[in-house]
């Protein structure tokens, strides 16, 4: 098969197409044909040695696919050969054959094409987690989504949406970018470029947000606090900034806020049954409310560097997606 191979930790520019042996199912496994791979800031991350997993090299980036069931690996159970489905990987998505535990593996539905359903389950399970566990929104209580226009942003606002919030606000990072995320469910979208989001979002909320979705981290976390409600919950998302944020406790005592962390991926190990049913209620509210993910931009295995160098260049929109 052929795959995306970082052979040491690299930049985008030095990774390599490979032929590769066929991977095997191992035991409660399942080998995917892949159709679409979808692009993730994780995976620059990972390449670049900068993420919290960090692989044995070489290694084959790529954390979501969309394909068809080639077989099934002993104890792997509820999928048939041909059958289509989607998966979430802790690697080796960006290749023509991958596997993935049964527990990461779920039917496709047929309202997504084969690029929507590789860019779904990441962004997806992450917005769903955060924003309806993690923060516990509740119907009618107004949000803050950051970095709006990308793959996670996009996913946030439509749940958001779903669940019912009030006001949903969106900062995006240039004015192409802002009927983007209004078309997604945004009642107010900001150019945090070139505008106080801080002094807007308590003008539109009347002195303060109640839940802030963000992965950004860095200053933007920062100012996050000046702008948080009386039992506000700031969920802690990433760091596409590159920064971590630096929280005063005693700034959190006084307004009375909370910070909250998610490790989405960390649910599968250590609350597995939290991790079936998100996906469940996850699913339950795309039937209803029929979001999709924001395909961005497509490109061939052999155009990898240029995908990632555009997602790490934040003019992307949605999710980008690898297909052969």
């Amino acid at each position: 098969m052929k795959a995306v191979v970082a052979r040491e930790l690299c930049e985008p520019k030095d990774l390599t197409v490979e032929e590769m042996p066929d991977p095997e199912p191992k035991k409660g496994d399942v080998l995917v044909r892949v159709s679409a791979a979808a692009l993730n800031f994780p995976d620059v991350l990972m390449i670049q040695g900068k993420y919290q997993v960090r692989p044995p090299l070489p290694f084959t980036p790529g954390l979501e696919v969309c394909g068809t069931v080639e077989a099934l690996g002993e104890g792997a159970e509820g999928f048939e050969p041909g059958q289509r489905v989607m998966a979430q990987l802790a690697m080796g998505g960006f290749a023509e054959l991958t596997t993935a535990p049964a527990i990461a593996v779920h039917a496709a539905p047929d309202s997504l094409s084969d690029a929507e359903a590789a860019a779904f389950p990441l962004v997806y399970q992450t917005s769903f987690f955060g924003l309806a566990y993690r923060a516990q929104l509740q119907r009618g209580e107004s949000v803050l989504v950051h970095s709006a226009a990308g793959g996670v942003g996009l996913a946030a606002v439509q749940i958001a949406k779903a669940l019912g919030a009030g006001k949903i606000i969106a900062t995006v990072g240039s004015d192409e970018k802002l009927d983007v995320v209004r078309e997604a469910g945004a009642d107010v979208a900001l150019n945090y470029q070139t505008e106080d989001w801080v002094a807007r979002v308590k003008a539109e909320t009347g002195g303060g947000v109640d839940v802030i979705y963000d992965p950004v981290g860095g200053p933007v976390g920062e100012l996050c606090t000046k702008c948080i409600a009386f039992e506000g919950r700031i969920i802690v998302i990433g760091f596409t900034s590159g920064d971590f944020s630096t929280y005063r406790s005693n700034h959190i005592l006084i307004k009375n806020y909370s910070v909250i962390g998610l490790h989405w991926g960390a649910y599968r190990f250590k609350n597995p049954a939290r991790f079936d049913e998100g996906w469940r209620d996850l699913m339950q509210l795309q039937a209803k409310a029929g979001f999709k993910p924001v395909v961005g931009g497509t490109y061939s295995m052999d155009r990898i560097a240029e995908a990632m160098e555009h997602l790490r260049s934040r003019k992307a929109v949605g999710k980008l997606v690898m297909e052969w």
